[in-house]
Formats: C-alpha cells, sequence, structure tokens
C-alpha cells in the first residue's frame, strides 16, 4: 500500500525524526513524506534517500506566535496527495493535527510522539508558564485553552492512533483527545539491536541528544562536578543545538567551569555519536518529563548503563538499580552517588551494562514498524469494508483490529 506521512518539522537530529526515517525506510509500504519546513543538512542523512517534499510553511520559532502562525499555515493547508495513497498519516509533536481539517477525503492515522508538549504536558506547561511574566501567562493560558478545543476537534478525525509510550497514551487521555479505545495502539520506538556490540569503557561519561532547556542538561553537569571524580574522568555533552538555543550552550559552558571536566561535541553526525556510545563508561538521561526518549536505549543497546529522570518515558525504560538508576530531578545528590557509584566499581558497572542490553532487545525498531505496518492495513481494509456495506464511514465501534502491544 502506499500512505502519505505529514510531519511540520523536519530539521534536528532527535528522537522523533529518528522514528519517522526508520519508520519509512524499514516499511513494507511505500510513503511519501511532507514538511512544511525542511533541513536535510541538519537531520539524519538518511532523509535523503526518502521521498521528502516541502508544502506550505511551518516556522521553527516556538513563541506563541510563531505557533500560532504554524498552526493556520497547517490548517489551510491541502496536501496534493497522488491518486494511490491509501491514508494520510499525521505524526504528531503538536500543530500536525491542524493538517487533518482540510485533507479528509482519505482515512487519517495519527502516529503521535506527544500532543503539543506546552498545552498537554503538565511538567512543560508550568515550565513555559514560569518562563514569561503576567501578560505572558495570560497569554499563554488563552492559547493554551483555545488550542486544546481546535486539537480535539482534529482528534475526531483520526480513524486510528498509535501511542509511543504509556507517558503520551496518559497525555492524549488526560487532554480529552481520545478515550483510549480499540483504535489506540502502543508502538514504542526502537533501536538496532546487536547480541555482542564492540564496546569499551572509557574514562568518560556521556549525556547526548538536542542541546536545549528542556532536556535539563545542567543538571547533569552539576551533578557530574558534585561526584568529584578524579582525573581522567569527564563529562562529555553531545548534541545538536539549533539558532534559538545558541544562548543556552553558553550557559552550560559557563557552569561547566575552565578545568576542561566537561567537554561539549556540537552537532556530531552519526559516526562520532555511535563512537562516543561505544566507548563511553555509562549515560546520563536529564529531561524532566520525556516523552520515550531514544538516548536510554541506545545506551542500553551499547551494554551501558543509564541515569535517567525518574518520570515520563525512562520509567517504562529503564529498571532502576538493573540497567541504570532513576532519581528525581530534584534529587542532586542521588545523581551525584549514582554517578560515583558506577565510575568507581567497574564490576558493577560491566553487570548493569549486560542487564541493559539483555533487556532492551525488547525494543526493536523491526517491531515498532511490524506494529504501524500491520494496523494500518488493517485498518484501511476494514474501512473500506465497512464503507462498502453501509455507505459511511465506520465509526471507532465498528472497529475491531486490536493487537497485542
Amino acid at each position: 500500500m502506499k500512505f502519505a506521512l505529514y510531519q511540520p518539522w523536519i530539521y534536528l537530529h532527535g528522537g522523533l525524526e529518528r522514528s519517522l526515517l526508520e519508520l519509512v525506510t524499514r516499511s513494507r509500504h511505500e510513503w511519501t513524506v511532507y514538511t512544511g519546513h525542511y533541513e536535510p543538512e541538519n537531520t539524519f542523512s538518511g532523509f535523503r534517500d526518502v521521498d521528502v517534499r516541502v508544502v506550505g510553511h511551518t516556522t521553527v520559532n516556538r513563541s506563541i506566535k510563531g505557533v500560532l502562525t504554524s498552526v493556520l499555515n497547517v490548517a489551510l493547508q491541502r496536501l496534493p496527495l497522488e491518486p494511490q495513497v491509501r491514508g494520510l498519516v499525521v505524526w504528531c509533536d503538536g500543530v500536525g493535527d491542524m493538517i487533518t481539517f482540510r485533507n479528509r477525503a482519505l482515512p487519517l492515522f495519527n502516529i503521535c510522539s506527544t500532543p503539543l508538549r506546552p498545552v498537554f504536558d503538565p511538567v512543560y506547561s508550568s515550565m513555559a508558564k514560569n518562563h514569561r511574566g503576567l501578560l505572558g501567562r495570560l497569554a499563554f493560558s488563552l492559547f493554551s485553552h483555545t488550542f486544546k478545543v481546535v486539537d480535539r476537534l482534529a482528534w475526531r478525525r483520526y480513524r486510528g492512533v498509535f501511542a509511543t509510550s504509556r507517558e503520551v497514551r496518559n497525555r492524549i487521555l488526560a487532554g480529552g483527545l481520545h478515550d483510549g479505545g480499540k483504535d489506540m495502539i502502543m508502538a514504542y520506538p526502537g533501536i538496532e539491536w546487536s547480541a555482542s556490540p564492540d564496546v569499551r569503557y572509557e574514562p568518560f561519561i556521556l549525556l547526548p541528544g538536542r542541546i536545549m532547556w528542556t532536556k535539563n542538561i545542567q543538571q547533569g553537569i552539576e551533578a557530574f562536578l558534585m561526584a568529584r571524580l578524579p582525573a581522567p574522568w569527564k563529562l562529555v555533552v553531545a548534541g545538536f543545538v539549533d539558532r534559538k538555543s545558541r544562548v543556552y550552550l553558553e550557559e552550560l559552558q559557563r557552569i561547566s567551569g575552565s578545568e576542561g571536566r566537561v567537554e561539549f561535541v556540537v552537532s556530531p553526525d552519526d559516526e562520532q555519536l555511535n563512537d562516543l556510545y561505544r566507548r563511553c563508561a555509562f549515560c546520563l538521561f536529564t529531561p524532566l518529563n520525556e516523552d520515550w526518549g531514544i538516548v536510554p536505549l541506545e545506551s542500553m543497546a551499547h551494554a551501558k548503563p543509564v541515569i535517567a529522570t525518574a518520570r515520563g518515558g525512562p520509567l517504562e525504560s529503564v529498571i532502576d538499580g538493573s540497567t541504570g538508576f532513576l532519581h528525581e530531578p530534584d534529587d542532586l545528590a542521588g545523581w551525584s552517588r549514582s554517578i560515583a557509584a558506577l565510575a568507581t566499581d567497574r564490576e558493577r558497572l560491566l553487570a548493569m551494562g549486560a542487564a541493559a542490553l539483555q533487556h532492551v532487545k525488547r525494543y526493536r525498531w523491526e517491531e515498532f514498524v511490524r506494529t504501524i505496518d500491520d494496523a494500518l492495513e488493517a485498518w484501511v481494509v476494514e474501512g473500506a469494508v465497512s464503507s462498502a456495506n453501509s455507505g459511511d464511514s465506520m465509526s471507532s465501534e465498528d472497529r475491531r483490529f486490536n493487537p497485542a502491544p
């Protein structure tokens, strides 16, 4: 079957972009990807082999004005879909749902990495409010209320939804976007797994991922410095930095001090990042309330334990005390103790790394893609049968496809 996929932005080295790329390149179906903002030089090189088409315009400015501009542009966009396309899949991480208003001729499906975080993630929403003055908070509250109403209307048009973690599913339910019935399926993004990866355990800790304020990277830096590990131990912060995060990077470099204990690798390519994973002793994952998190999976796939925030996705992927450690964001002393424990006990480090490698094999790209391929095909076929029998589109009660999670 041929499907179209819409995502408003493809311009980063992030978990969403990685998951999208793995889906369209591994799928047994044929895909055309539509986006309103594409920077092939700044995202994964594999997209150059994908049929990516730029339509309309979405801005990467995530201010209220910027988001509103993108919402309107997406809502007014009619995609130039080819006649053989059997369904339109929206990869949702915010405003992409708006594409459903002018593109309803085909069955609509949703792969949800998260509903719009400033509106539907209580942790992110609180942080967004605290960054604003009184008038800004009032404008933000008005925007949040209005967006919820409009987004719920958009979600009514989906025949099937994939939630990429339980955390994402909970945000969907709490936001009143879906009732969690049989047409919602869990599909965990995964990793490329090997039973015997080529790894070393050199005296440095890796903190990978996008360098931006929502990733709470200062937590990892402060915990590492508090641990007071002897030389040659160091912390390596490696990730993509977009224009709006340059000031944040400068602040991180300031708090890191001048002793050279913290190293920054800005915008590493895939080969550089894989080499860092291969050689590091273990990883840190500091976001406050991540939707899912590819970093803990990649760490464990390299037989490396991960110290992560005890919220969101890591609660589902990391086993505390076995494949890594989980700590609340404000437990800086706990983070520091775990860093010291892994750095000073090599036998424990290796044992937890081995446990991590075995645990993470349940999260493979093959399973993620198979789940989506099977469900889309079944939903399209059942929808066609239901329409032929009733002369109308099928209701959620008529859907019977419910694969095991």
